[in-house]
This record gives structure tokens, C-alpha cells and sequence, in this order.
């Protein structure tokens, strides 16, 4: 992930149009809704009771790609992989997957489990410069302090063909939307934690599909081929969220 701090920029990266403040922390584009926060980018560990929900939508995920790509035999790099549980998926399904993580205690237990996860930050600390089959931001785009820099840094890794995945929560999405309503009426908790605002990784921009759509094709050669959503929350592991336990 790139190691570089916040642009203050009034206009939006997505689009080009104007950003407009939402809060004393967060802006809007009046055009395709993009939303920018001034939280700092960093590095974290990760959120626990997430790998039963995250690894229900990686399969999803892997599922809805082998419309598009055979996963046997693909060469797929997996950006910012965390713990390794997409890695894990795709390897299951016969892809070539490896990924790189900022964080190196997660690099390291990766490799412990005999996946291959390069330690450091992308682009610039990514050894294997490809071409692959397939690059992914798994829950990683958001954190992101120039998402514009790192789609093009994915487009350079790709084979003709290839495809770019993002995997990223939704502005529109029901939670994120009532828990903006709550912090209007005054309770902010829900709606900074869903920025992760306390955390030492927190989300630095929310996109919803106008504005990711807008943000790849004002950068990139790259067109839609898909769009779906993933659920959100899931049953076990929910109390471990809710109770902030975070790295």
C-alpha cells in the first residue's frame, strides 16, 4: 500500500468535481458522492472477528470471478493480504496466489503457513513485478491515502486481459447510511467506527460504485465487467467487532 500522506486537494479524485465539507473531518463530492476523510493513513494488524464473514466473501468472490477467469493456473496478487485468507481461497481453486502486507507480523505468519507474502507497501516494495492474471484489494482501497496512484500501479501489473478487483465498503450501504443519520442526531460512535476513526488503520476514503467506476475510468484503460454487492455482517464474530478489539 503506499506510504504516503493525505491529499488536501479541493477537487475530487474520482471525477474531478467539487468537495464540499460533510463534517469537520470528511468531505463529499457534489458529483459521484466520493467521500474523502483527513484521518491518517497507517498501518494495522487487523479487526478481529472478521474471518468467518471475510472468508464467506472470498469464496463469493472467487465464485463470481471464475465467470470472467479460470482460476487454475492464474497468477494472482493479492494486495495488502493480512492474514492470508483470500490467498488461501485462491490456492484452494488452483490459482498461483501471492500477496504482499505492509504489516510484518501479518507477512510473517503468512509465510509461517507456507503462503508466499511479500513484506512491504505497494507498489514500491513489491519484488514481483508480474504480469498477473488477476490483482485484488481485498478491504485495502479504502485505507488508501491516493487510490488513483495505486489503481494505475495495479493496471501496470496486469497481462492484457487481466482484471483488477476491489473489494471495498459501500457509502451506500444501509449501515453506513443509518449510522450517518445517528451521528446527525448527535451519537457519532457508530458512524466512526465504521471509519475506523480511532484505529491505527483507518479509512481514509468511502466509495460507492458511481465514484469507484468514475475514479478507474478517469485514471485507467480499464473498463466494468462486474459489480455485486457482499454481506456485511455476520453472526459469530460480531461481538468481537462491536467491542473495538483492533490492531
Amino acid at each position: 500500500m503506499l506510504g504516503v500522506g493525505l491529499s488536501t486537494a479541493c477537487m475530487c479524485v474520482c471525477c474531478g468535481g467539487e468537495m464540499t465539507p460533510y463534517s469537520t473531518w470528511v468531505s463529499q463530492c457534489r458529483g459521484c458522492g466520493f467521500m474523502a476523510s483527513t484521518l491518517a493513513s497507517g498501518g494495522g494488524t487487523g479487526v478481529d472477528g472478521l474471518e468467518e464473514l471475510r472468508r464467506g466473501n472470498y469464496e463469493r468472490i472467487l465464485t463470481r470471478l471464475e465467470r470472467l477467469h479460470p482460476m487454475a493456473g492464474a497468477r494472482v496478487l493479492d494486495v495488502g493480504s493480512a492474514r492470508g485468507w483470500f490467498i488461501e481461497a485462491a490456492l484452494a481453486r488452483g490459482a498461483a496466489a501471492q500477496g504482499v502486507e505492509p504489516e510484518h507480523a501479518n507477512a510473517e505468519l503468512c509465510r509461517e503457513r507456507g503462503l508466499q507474502v511479500e513484506s512491504g507497501f505497494f507498489p514500491q516494495d513489491l519484488a514481483d513485478r508480474g504480469p498477473f492474471e488477476l490483482v485484488t484489494f481485498n478491504d485495502v482501497f479504502e485505507h488508501l491515502p491516493e487510490p488513483a496512484a495505486a489503481a494505475v500501479a495495479a493496471e501496470a501489473l496486469l497481462r492484457p486481459g487481466g482484471l483488477l478487483v476491489l473489494n471495498v465498503p459501500s457509502s451506500r450501504g444501509a449501515l453506513f447510511r443509518l449510522s450517518a443519520v445517528l451521528a446527525r442526531l448527535g451519537l457519532p460512535g457508530p458512524y466512526e467506527r465504521l471509519w475506523q476513526k480511532e484505529f491505527a488503520s483507518p479509512h481514509v476514503s468511502y466509495f460507492a460504485r458511481r465514484s469507484l467506476a468514475a475514479l478507474i475510468g478517469r485514471h485507467t484503460d480499464l473498463t466494468l465487467v462486474d459489480s455485486f454487492s457482499l454481506p456485511s455482517v455476520s453472526r459469530n464474530g460480531l461481538v468481537a467487532r462491536v467491542s473495538g478489539s483492533h490492531g
